[in-house]
């Protein structure tokens, strides 16, 4: 989005703010601050809140917050008594007040059909930096199948959490795809150089080098080198200890800026974050020779390197290694005892085609190259890599546990622990995150010694990722920080915002959904500026989730709306049906239960039983709130058995732990008391021992209710007393009106209508949106005969169905 007040206009994306044309200097905390209050318009925003927004930690004083407000308040000609555009909020924060123009930015496409022109690949990847994270399952909210349309959403979004985290760890985990590319990198230090190492040109270096697509003059059979000799000569880099950003951020933002070539992102002053010196590679064939040039442009000086040889890769990377010399790097020169050109070539090309996202391109090459070359280890690790992009766990399970048979223990350990990474991808994906943890392990112990940061950076975060699925969130966090510098020391920003992905979820799981939302929404715009679709669709899904708990199910639904339609997101097939199911669940989350439904019969007629197993269980369990709130709860019932599939137990313990209670109340709606007492004292069970607060939160709630079905009135009081306290320390929005709506009509009944005040004072504030809330409150001013009060409360009653019924003509 852009955005147009007064004179001035404002791009966040390309951090640009400009007042009649004229771009305004503005220092980029403040710039982040301003960006965050506008994007953020429709409310107050917390000075915690922000100063977390936009420096990413919480000790940093108001004194600073406030002398960032007003350069900012300076910057658009406004003041601290006027307050036109940032209006102090007192003892709060701050809002942005004044009237904006919004517009959504330019679509890339007509920049995909140049790149496409130029490359002969047919398209540049919509997905971010990792080329394995094609599948990034999203674990489904259960619905209790009550009255209330808008209480769905609460509850759909905490059922995401432990498998989003997984999920987004192993999507890390795949950068296993670019480190592969690197093919020719040994584990043995870089030999001496008979020649002393120049000085660096200049300080830029200090910072990430971003390599750029290469200018080809060569036959349309060599148009692949556009990428293939990009992709070399970063990871050449790279092995040189130069921080390099990865050819898949080059690729994001060719493909958000619509760009045709590497010219266009030379002089992006926007890019100085990412890189302080940028390479343009141009390759040519002349007279049966190849001629490749580098054009280094840093912020002081620029300079040029070349190289001839027979072969272009050759060149390419003689070319890289006298750019490594010039920059005052070594070169690693050791020689690979497995390689030729011919294998070279094949790496190369194949690479090329998965950075433009062509699989069956990539998978063709090797099907058609000689067999001597297909046995290749490097080459059986790339055929890995395609077949876990596609989807095809199990091939790639096959493949390497006979590829990892094959290498000798020692030899080569840098493609052994990426064939060990992908491995473990194959492992989450398969909702089998114990057999990774020794993955990643032992490849961290493999490129801890060369001190492989590509590598240790990948599996850091991977294996931070499974022990949060396993409550160790300290032992997670470290290794998240772990992970945070190795990527930062080679060098990739994408990387480092899915760490901030990874550290959201973190949040969400320890059921802190406020502190979540901050963390998502600055990744949301990293994610943004780097052109990463893929990794914005995903941040973007956590962060409705996050919105989903604190009962705002509008602001849901609008975040839904940023990764709709799914396609338009990403290539992979498998995250198209999280992402279907995130916007089913948006949906009902509003009471647009039509809409919801049919994006449910989507997953159930389309996704495949096998691949999508668990997110076809997650829409059953859709499916069954739906069919509660439409009052049918022996179709409910009978739905949210049929979802309960062992899989999902292992695979999303919080769809499960909904599931049970929603089973189980459909049981007693349609009454069929004694058949819910086994469901009820299965969730007690599956609680039991468990540590899990929230766990045994709903465990409690569960047991209040069946005790109240079956007229045991005090032990069941005494059940939902227990619970609203635990809901009451979790301080959960979704949690207290989970609780507090069922205790509090159980109260009424039991004519304890001072307890029945208490407790509607703890839900009150959502009332006004929520419809469990609302029905609540009304019911509790009748019995009191309060009947103005209760006159107000059943209109905001109406008020929220008619919403949901006039929202429900509306398209998905």
């Amino acid at each position: 989005m852009t955005y147009r007040f007064d004179d001035f206009f404002i791009n966040p994306a390309t951090r640009e703010l400009r007042r009649h044309g004229e771009l305004v200097a503005l220092p980029a905390r403040a710039f982040d601050c301003l960006a965050y209050l506008i994007e953020h318009r429709e409310r107050a925003v917390g000075r915690d809140e922000l100063i977390a927004a936009v420096w990413g930690r919480v000790e940093i004083s108001d004194a600073l917050l406030s002398h960032t407000i007003v350069k900012i308040r300076r910057s658009l000609g406004d003041t601290g008594n006027e307050q036109r555009t940032i209006r102090t909020v007192p003892r709060f924060g701050y809002r942005w007040v004044q009237a904006l123009e919004s517009s959504v930015a330019e679509t890339a496409s007509p920049g995909e059909a140049a790149i496409a022109a130029r490359t002969g690949i047919e398209s540049v990847p919509s997905n971010f930096a990792v080329r394995e994270s094609d599948d990034v399952p999203r674990p489904q909210r259960a619905h209790d199948g009550r009255e209330s349309a808008v209480s769905t959403s609460g509850r759909r979004k905490r059922v995401f959490r432990l498998l989003a985290l997984v999920l987004v760890g192993f999507v890390i985990a795949a950068l296993s795809a670019w480190l592969a590319f690197e093919h020719a990198r040994r584990e043995s230090p870089p030999a001496a150089s008979d020649t002393p190492a120049a000085k660096p040109v200049d300080a830029t270096v200090a910072t990430a080098v971003l390599v750029l697509p290469a200018d080809v003059a060569a036959p349309d059979d060599w148009r692949w080198l556009r990428f293939g000799l990009m992709d070399l000569v970063a990871n050449r880099l790279r092995s040189g200890a130069v921080q390099t950003a990865p050819s898949e951020t080059v690729v994001s933002l060719l493909k958000q800026r619509g760009a045709s070539n590497g010219q266009s992102l030379l002089h992006d002053a926007s890019l100085g974050e990412i890189a302080a010196l940028r390479v343009l590679p141009s390759v040519s064939l002349e007279q049966a020779r190849w001629l490749v040039r580098l054009d280094a442009f840093g912020a002081q000086r620029s300079f040029s390197v070349e190289a001839r040889a027979d072969d272009a890769i050759a060149a390419g990377r003689e070319a890289a290694d006298a750019l490594l010399r010039k920059l005052g790097h070594t070169p690693n020169v050791v020689p690979a005892d497995d390689t030729s050109p011919e294998m070279d070539e094949l790496l190369q090309r194949s690479g090329a085609a998965m950075l433009a996202d062509q699989l069956d391109q990539a998978r063709a090459l090797i099907a058609h190259a000689p067999p001597e070359l297909q046995q290749r280890p490097q080459v059986e690790q790339r055929m890995a890599q395609i077949e876990l992009r596609s989807g095809e766990y199990a091939a790639v399970e096959t493949r390497l546990h006979a590829l990892l048979d094959r290498l000798p223990p020692g030899h080569d350990t840098a493609l052994r622990a990426r064939a060990l990474l992908t491995l473990a991808a194959a492992y989450v994906r398969q909702h089998q995150s114990d057999r990774a943890v020794d993955l990643y392990a032992e490849a961290i112990a493999l490129r801890q010694e060369p001190a492989d940061h590509e590598v240790l950076g990948v599996a850091h975060l991977g294996h931070g990722a499974v022990l949060a699925q396993k409550g160790r969130y300290d032992e997670a966090t470290a290794e998240l920080s772990r992970a945070r510098t190795d990527l930062e020391t080679v060098g990739d920003a994408l990387g480092v915002a899915s760490v901030d992905v990874n550290l959201g979820d973190f949040q969400l799981m320890r059921h802190r959904p406020a502190d979540a939302l901050t963390v998502l929404a600055n990744a949301v715009r990293q994610f943004e500026r780097l052109g990463a679709r893929e990794g914005r669709a995903y941040a973007l899904s956590q962060q409705a989730i996050a919105e989903g708990e604190l009962l705002d199910v509008d602001a849901a639904l609008a975040t839904s709306a940023r990764f709709w339609p799914p396609e338009a997101n990403t290539n992979n097939v498998r995250m198209r049906w999280n992402l279907v199911l995130a916007r089913a669940q948006a949906l009902a989350g509003v009471g647009r239960l039509d809409a919801a439904q049919v994006l449910v019969e989507r997953i159930r007629n389309e996704a495949d039983p096998q691949k999508d197993v668990v997110v076809r269980a997650q829409g059953e369990l859709l499916a069954a709130g739906l069919a509660g709130q439409r009052g049918d709860a022996k179709a409910a019932a009978v739905l949210a058995a049929a979802a309960l599939v062992p899989i999902l137990r292992d695979a999303d313990p919080i769809s499960w732990t909904r599931g049970l209670l929603l089973q189980a109340r459909s049981l007693r709606d349609s009454d069929q008391v004694a058949a819910a007492t086994a469901v009820d004292a299965a969730q007690q069970a599956w609680a039991a021992g468990s540590g899990d607060d929230w766990r045994t939160l709903y465990a409690t709630l569960g047991a209040a209710e069946q005790a109240w079905a079956e007229r045991r009135r005090e032990p069941a009081l005494e059940q939902f007393a227990a619970a609203m306290q635990s809901a009451e320390r979790l301080n959960v929005p979704e949690d207290l009106v989970a609780v507090g709506a069922p205790y509090l009509a159980a109260l009424i009944e039991a004519s304890q209508l001072d307890t029945a005040r208490a407790v509607s004072g703890r839900i009150a504030m959502w009332a006004d949106r929520d419809l469990r809330a609302a029905s609540a409150q009304a019911r509790l001013y009748r019995a009191l005969g309060q009947d103005d009060a209760a006159r107000k409360a059943d209109e905001t009653v109406a008020r929220i169905r008619a919403q949901a019924s006039r929202a429900a003509d509306a398209p998905a």
